[in-house]
């Protein structure tokens, strides 16, 4: 079986967006573009931020880890305003099963105007046409049918439920929806012979 090509978070662009590296000074667009806002954070692991010091020490940990060519974290720059609007990563990776398991986050402004769908279909593109991944797996809360939503038009078809237990919001414990693609799947839906 071929290696796969780890290139790391290269920067591309969809029709709408740029998708690049983060920098630090992204930090002032995470707080005040989704990060900091209760209804983005309301369906994630994660709560709002409090202050500009939380995105910022977010950032800085999204640069640190995207040193690394096995890592992939990008800001979502909307092209029309040149800010970043939201973002999506890989939260984990498996090189010997060759998948990965990715998350995204996008502002509320920018709800339902097929940004994410546009965005998630260009990193699956990336992650099995690029780097080669075999499988890429997404969850979300089962309460969040939107995110579900932008996996099924992206091609990703429900694989499971499990259930996790919020640490950073009282251990609460709740239902997840997964999503998988695998590499013939998106070869099926995207190459046309």
């Amino acid at each position: 079986m071929e290696g796969l090509n780890l290139i790391g978070t290269q920067p591309f662009e969809t029709k709408r967006c740029k998708l690049r590296p983060f920098k630090l000074s992204d930090a002032q667009y995470i707080y005040k573009n989704w990060a900091g806002n209760e209804n983005v954070v309301k369906y994630l692991t994660w709560n709002a931020h409090k202050n500009l010091d939380e995105s910022t020490a977010y950032c800085v940990k999204m640069i640190k880890e995207s040193s690394t060519l096995s890592n992939f974290h990008w800001i979502i720059e909307l092209s029309e305003i040149n800010e970043p609007i939201g973002d999506i990563s890989v939260l984990k990776t498996d090189t010997d099963k060759r998948e990965v398991h990715l998350g995204f986050v996008l502002g509320e402004q920018w709800w339902n105007k097929g940004i994410m769908t546009e965005v998630l279909e260009a990193v699956l593109a990336y992650l099995v046409f690029v780097i080669g991944f075999d499988k890429i797996i997404a969850e979300h809360i089962s309460e969040n049918k939107a995110s579900g939503k932008v996996m099924q038009k992206c091609g990703m078809r429900m694989s499971g439920t499990n259930t996790l237990i919020l640490k950073d919001k009282g251990n609460v414990e709740v239902p997840l929806d997964e999503y998988c693609i695998t590499k013939q799947e998106w070869f099926a839906k995207n190459i046309r012979v």
